[in-house]
Parts: structure tokens; C-alpha cells; sequence
């Protein structure tokens, strides 16, 4: 497709239709390039599974990138949404919106997860607190033997994205049970020593 083939087609005398389309085309072909880059940067993202302290069980390491490229797709996404060159790529930005969401809450209870985990780790691994709190105890374990079954799955297959989504919700349910197991442990544990206070003051 050369000039002279725009001067065969008449198409100088159509000007203002042809630069009406143009600029629709590369638009939407912004649109395009956008959705096929926000996805190839997740491809290579990983978690990190570093050992937790002196135990034979690891952390999840790598969510602060994850939720910085988060962040920066769920903004362009969203724009996206409300571009007036959508047509074409409606269902596919409406499915990665919803993909970005589940993604932001996964791992935003994941977050609260670890960080609860890791507090009560060390004092659960006290065999005077697993006999005083044995309720609390055997929840505690509960969640770190599902906590473990996550991190086997995140070692053999480390991806940030497929991670999030494994099981499609069900890996969020998991994770949001167990931070309400973990506020309930953390409940029992600090009226515990509330109660301890009170004798010992």
C-alpha cells in the first residue's frame, strides 16, 4: 500500500473521513497494545519463598511489586473502561478488570495474613502457650497447615498472577477463613493475657 495507491483510491478528496478513522484505528489499537503489555509484565512476575527464621516453613516475599504493578494496570484498566475506542476490546477489559480486582484482594488479605502469621508464629511455637490456649493452639495450626499447602503451591508454580487466581475464588476464601481463624486466635491470646495482667499487676 503505497501513495500512489491513495491517489488511484480517490481518497484525497475524502481527507477529513480518512483522518475520522485514523485516529479511531490507532485508538483502539492503543487499547490493543495496552491490554497485551499490561499481561506480558505479569508473566514474568514472580513470588519469592524465602525461609521463615530458624522454622522448616517459608514466607511469601515480592508483594510489594506485585501491588505496585497492581496499581498502576487497575488505574490504566479503568481508564480504559471509559475510553470512547472500547468497542472492540469491551469483554476482554471488562474480564481484566475483574482479574486486577480479585488479584488486589487476594493479595491484600494475604498481606494481613503473613503479617498476623508471623506474629503469632513464635508464640505458638511455645509449648506453655499450646497448653494454656489449646483452642486457640489447635486453630493456629489449622491455619498454618493450610498456610503450608498455599506456599507448596507457590514453590512449584511461583507466578504472581496464576498464584492469586488459583482455584479461581477459591484461593481467596481460603486465605479470608484464615485470617478470621487468626483474629479469633489473636482474640483468645490477648484476653489471655489480659487475664494474667490482672493477677500479676
Amino acid at each position: 500500500f503505497n501513495l500512489q495507491k491513495v491517489v488511484d483510491l480517490g481518497l484525497a478528496a475524502h481527507v477529513a473521513i480518512c483522518d475520522e478513522v485514523g485516529e479511531k484505528a490507532a485508538k483502539e489499537f492503543h487499547i490493543e497494545k495496552s491490554l497485551v503489555k499490561m499481561k506480558k509484565e505479569w508473566e514474568s512476575l514472580e513470588f519469592l519463598c524465602p525461609r521463615f527464621k530458624q522454622t522448616t516453613t517459608s514466607t511469601i516475599g515480592g508483594f510489594d511489586d506485585a501491588i505496585t504493578i497492581l496499581d498502576e494496570h487497575i488505574v490504566t484498566a479503568q481508564a480504559m473502561s471509559f475510553s470512547p475506542f472500547k468497542g472492540p476490546f469491551v469483554k476482554d477489559i471488562e474480564e481484566w478488570c475483574e482479574t486486577l480486582m480479585r488479584v488486589s484482594d487476594t493479595l491484600e488479605e494475604w498481606v494481613k495474613c503473613q503479617k498476623s502469621w508471623m506474629y503469632l508464629q513464635p508464640i505458638f511455637d511455645s509449648p506453655d502457650i499450646m497448653k494454656q490456649l489449646p483452642g486457640e493452639a489447635k486453630r493456629f495450626k489449622q491455619v498454618d497447615k493450610h498456610r503450608r499447602e498455599i506456599i507448596k503451591g507457590t514453590k512449584e508454580d511461583p507466578n504472581t498472577l496464576t498464584t492469586c487466581l488459583r482455584n479461581e475464588k477459591t484461593m481467596l476464601q481460603t486465605i479470608e477463613t484464615m485470617n478470621l481463624d487468626l483474629d479469633r486466635v489473636q482474640k483468645g491470646l490477648k484476653d489471655y493475657l489480659e487475664a494474667k495482667r490482672s493477677v500479676f499487676a
